[in-house]
């Protein structure tokens, strides 16, 4: 399959308001944002048992489509300039019994969560056996990150990466979810890096999806790709 380069929009850095706070975060103070919430998928889990859906795409889609929404998402450093991905994809996990280990794929969104569905199962379908770290043959540099730690629920989750200073891209992780007054509960921590993003977007991402949960049959019935 033919590679293609994906498109992107450099920042103005002389007419970005965050310049400052970005070239802070990028020396003296490198460092990154962890915070861990509970989504109440009450809502989320019963619309998609009736639909047949996997609850694991279907909330790698809503991850999906808040990020694509906001450009601190999407941002990353090409050729020493910021720039901002035009659109950026999931890379999650598969895990493996037989062997304990995972594998790392990405899926194509196009702002359709039918259309996810679909190369979900696909993708899943076609690479879920292979033991390999990336089975999938196409790269992607335009990715953001989701894993699953679906045996345990947990209030706090850390990721340390040795180099920070452009790693740029959102890592969620989900953990195991569970009911408490009558409601089922979903652990998500997210890390972003501070040059980008700051705890106003992280709480601005959190209700997005939250409130995306809560209101998926409609999201489900009106939503179509991106052109």
């Amino acid at each position: 399959m033919k590679k293609t380069t994906p498109e992107y929009t450099p920042v103005d850095l002389s007419r970005w308001a965050r310049k400052e706070h970005f070239e802070v975060f990028q020396s003296f103070a490198q460092s990154t944002i962890n915070q861990t919430v509970m989504i109440d998928i009450t809502t989320l889990l019963k619309y998609s048992k009736e639909k047949g859906w996997k609850f694991y795409p279907t909330i790698i889609f809503l991850i999906s489509k808040v990020v694509n929404n906001h450009t601190e998402f999407r941002m990353t450093m090409k050729n020493n300039e910021l720039v901002i991905w035009n659109e950026v994809h999931p890379s999650y996990t598969i895990f493996h019994h037989e062997t304990e280990t995972f594998s790392s794929l990405w899926s194509h969104y196009d702002g359709s969560i039918h259309h996810f569905q679909n190369v979900y199962a696909e993708d899943t379908a076609r690479y879920g056996n292979n033991l390999a770290y990336w089975p999938k043959e196409e790269s992607r540099e335009n990715v953001f990150f989701v894993s699953g730690i679906p045996w345990v629920s947990f209030t706090s989750f850390n990721i340390n990466v040795a180099n920070m200073q452009n790693f740029f891209a959102p890592m969620f992780t989900l953990g195991k979810y569970y009911t408490q007054d009558g409601k089922v509960l979903l652990p998500l921590a997210v890390q972003v890096h501070h040059s980008v993003c700051d705890g106003f977007h992280l709480a601005r991402l959190f209700n997005e999806l939250q409130a995306m949960s809560d209101d998926i049959q409609h999201l489900s019935e009106t939503d179509s790709p991106q052109v």
